[in-house]
């Protein structure tokens, strides 16, 4: 991350449990592939960049450690009762090697501009056989927020260089969140973008089947979040 990003993610995560809970964010994005995330109870799991540990909750692993940057991230998951790491994500992580049985990576290599130096980290901590769940979000980057825009032949191009073995892929089909659509057209003022949103905004009326089977098909056009599970080379002892 740049050598501002303390300062930047400081209070990114003050009142952010509210308003995801509000607009219902990770039921709308996660919900159809939630069961396919699976951890045994007695594993330990790092959420890497997890925040306030909102999302572990939802998927209902309240015991995750959170590494994170943002110290109003890692003092609301520290009041929700998690193990919260205070460390840059790009850099080397204040964790013991092969100390994890599962980490998850959601929403957050579009982030960063050494990607797989994070991913090279997180294999140093997982145990051999060690499942990684990576949700990547496929959407342009804006050079500021999301610094880089990943495809999904990227994505697992990079999570093999990382020494990890990719298990299945899934998807969220795009326009799944309308609300989203609906603020871009309000607020941006490239009357171009705002043509193209409003297809968009068309197209988030079709039924969700139909829009994962769009995803499935072209997954770099039509989905809006790749969902992948990968393990660490070797077998779990």
């Amino acid at each position: 991350m740049t050598e501002n990003a303390a300062k930047v993610y400081k209070d990114y995560w003050v009142g952010a449990e509210d308003v995801r809970e509000k607009r219902s964010y990770y039921d709308r994005l996660y919900a159809k592939v939630r069961a396919r995330i699976r951890i045994e109870e007695d594993w330990r799991v790092l959420d890497v960049a997890g925040g306030n540990g909102q999302f572990m909750r939802y998927l209902g692993v309240p015991h995750a450690d959170i590494l994170d940057i943002s110290e109003s991230g890692l003092a609301a998951a520290q009041k929700a009762g998690h193990r919260t790491i205070l460390g840059d994500i790009e850099k080397r992580f204040p964790i013991a090697e092969e100390s994890y049985d599962a980490a998850f990576l959601f929403e957050v290599l579009e982030h960063l501009h050494h990607p797989a130096k994070t991913l090279a980290e997180v294999n140093n901590v997982l145990k051999t056989g060690g499942v990684l769940y990576v949700g990547q979000p496929n959407m342009r980057a804006d050079g500021v927020h999301h610094v880089r825009r990943y495809y999904l032949s990227g994505l697992l191009d990079d999570l093999r260089k990382a020494g990890f073995r990719p298990e299945w892929v899934d998807y969220v089909p795009a326009y799944s969140m309308r609300d989203s659509i609906l603020s871009d057209i309000r607020k941006n003022p490239s009357w171009p973008r705002k043509a193209a949103q409003l297809v968009n905004l068309a197209l988030s009326f079709l039924p969700y089947p139909v829009r994962y089977q769009m995803a499935q098909i072209v997954p770099d056009r039509f989905a809006l979040l790749f969902i992948v599970k990968a393990v660490k080379a070797g077998k779990r002892s």
